[in-house]
């Protein structure tokens, strides 16, 4: 009986830690300019690279709006040639870029960087959403330093 008592507390006070202990996700609103399979692309990754908990610790969650916006991110994806040498030959292959320039709700510019080499557009953008979620989360751990 006794076992029983302290085994459904122990179940209860665990319970209510863990309800405690959820954060809900953090909405982030953006705007994206760039051509619309690219728009997408970039929404399509800040979305899964938010809710990965590997990546974000308390997830995010980004909404794309056209006004009222967290930050505007000037998003494009590029093609471009790559050199290699296998066994002493070598040549070129087609490999994509990414870029992004990410400006605050004020028009102020936060951060501007690029993926090149990479092998599809879809691994460029993933590598350029997990970049833009890094840094935010940066400037805000920063931000709330100031506060």
């Amino acid at each position: 009986m006794k076992v029983a008592l302290k085994s459904g507390a122990w179940i209860v006070g665990v319970s209510l830690c863990c309800a405690v202990a959820k954060v809900p996700p953090k909405v982030l609103k953006v705007k994206i300019e760039g051509t619309e399979l690219d728009r997408a692309m970039l929404l399509q990754k800040l979305i899964r690279n938010g809710k990965d908990p590997d990546v974000v610790r308390h997830r995010m969650k980004f909404e794309l709006v056209d006004a009222d916006y967290d930050y505007r991110i000037v998003f494009a994806t590029s093609q471009s040639t790559t050199q290699f040498t296998i066994w002493g030959s070598g040549g070129s292959m087609n490999s994509s870029n990414a870029s992004a320039d990410v400006f605050d709700s004020k028009g102020t510019e936060l951060f501007r960087f690029e993926r090149n080499q990479r092998g599809t557009d879809e691994g460029a953008t993933n590598d350029v959403a997990y970049e833009i979620i890094k840094r935010i989360l940066k400037l805000d751990k920063l931000n709330s330093r100031h506060d």
